[in-house]
C-alpha cells in the first residue's frame, strides 16, 4: 500500500493543462490569418466522414430500399424515425425542419466525440464549435417562434426578464456542451496519467483499453441526445401560442341601471 501511494505522489500532472485547450503552438495549418488548430482539423475530418457516409448510404441502402428490410435498413429507419417522431411530438408542423436539424447536430456531436478514439482531439472540445451549434439552435428557436406567433411573439419581450432568459439560452447550451465534452476528455487523460504511474502487472494496458471505448461511446451518445432534446424543448416553448386575456362579461343594461339607482 505504501508503494502504491508513493507511486501516485510521483505522477506528474503538469502537462494535463495542455489538454484543456486546443494546441496553439503547433498549428496543423497556418496560412496568414487563416489558422487551423487540432480541434478545427478534427471538425473538418468529422464533416468529411459524415458527408462520405451519407453518400455511401444513398448509393447503397437507400438506393436498394426493400419491402423486407435488411439489418442496415432497419437501423437507418429506426434512427430517422426516432428524430422525426421526437420533432413531431414537440414542434408539430415544423418537424420537417427540426427533425433533420437535430439529427445532423446529434450526428456531428457524436462523431466529434468518437474521433478521440482515433487519437485526435474531439472536435466538440473547442469552444468555437459549441458556440456555432448553440447559435444554430438559437436561430431556429426565434425564427420558428416568430413564424408561428408573428406579432404576438413581441409580447414575450415586454417583460425584460424574458429578454435575459432568451439571451442566456445560447450561452448555457454552449458551456454545458463544452464543459461536458471537455470534462470527459480530461477524465480519460487523467486515467492515462494514473495508469502510466502504476506498475501493477497489466493494469496500464487493460484499464485504458476497457474504459476508453465504453466511456467515450456513452459520453458521445448522451451529449448528442441531450443537445437534440434541449433544442426541441426550446423550440416548443417558442412556438407556444400565448394565452389570450379573458374579457370580463358585460352586465345587462337593466342590471347596471339598478346598481346606479341603489348606489
Amino acid at each position: 500500500m505504501h508503494n502504491f501511494s508513493s507511486q501516485l505522489l510521483e505522477i506528474d500532472f503538469s502537462h494535463l493543462a495542455d489538454k484543456i485547450f486546443p494546441n496553439t503552438k503547433d498549428h496543423v495549418i497556418e496560412w496568414g490569418w487563416f489558422v487551423v488548430n487540432d480541434s478545427v482539423f478534427s471538425g473538418f475530418v468529422v464533416v468529411f466522414v459524415l458527408l462520405l457516409a451519407a453518400l455511401i448510404l444513398r448509393l447503397t441502402i437507400i438506393r436498394k430500399w426493400k419491402t423486407t428490410p435488411t439489418a442496415g435498413q432497419m437501423f437507418l429507419e429506426w434512427l430517422v424515425c426516432f428524430f422525426d417522431k421526437s420533432a413531431d411530438e414537440m414542434t408539430e408542423k415544423y418537424s420537417g425542419l427540426m427533425g433533420p436539424y437535430t439529427f445532423g447536430a446529434a450526428a456531428y456531436i457524436c462523431c466529434g466525440v468518437l474521433i478521440e478514439l482515433f487519437g485526435l482531439r474531439p472536435a466538440i472540445a473547442d469552444l468555437g464549435a459549441c458556440i456555432a451549434l448553440a447559435l444554430c439552435s438559437f436561430l431556429f428557436i426565434h425564427t420558428l417562434g416568430f413564424a408561428k406567433n408573428k406579432g404576438r411573439r413581441l409580447l414575450h419581450y415586454v417583460n425584460p426578464i424574458n429578454i435575459v432568459t432568451d439571451l442566456a439560452v445560447p450561452v448555457s447550451m454552449t458551456f454545458r456542451l463544452f464543459g461536458s465534452i471537455l470534462s470527459g476528455m480530461v477524465i480519460m487523460d487523467m486515467v492515462y496519467i494514473l495508469v502510466e504511474g502504476i506498475a501493477f502487472a497489466v493494469v496500464p494496458v487493460v484499464l485504458p483499453a476497457v474504459l476508453t471505448p465504453l466511456f467515450t461511446l456513452f459520453h458521445a451518445l448522451i451529449q448528442s441526445y441531450v443537445f437534440a432534446s434541449l433544442s426541441l424543448t426550446f423550440v416548443q416553448e417558442a412556438i407556444e401560442t400565448p394565452p389570450k386575456k379573458l374579457k370580463k362579461p358585460k352586465k345587462p343594461k337593466a342590471l347596471r341601471k339598478r346598481e346606479k339607482l341603489t348606489a
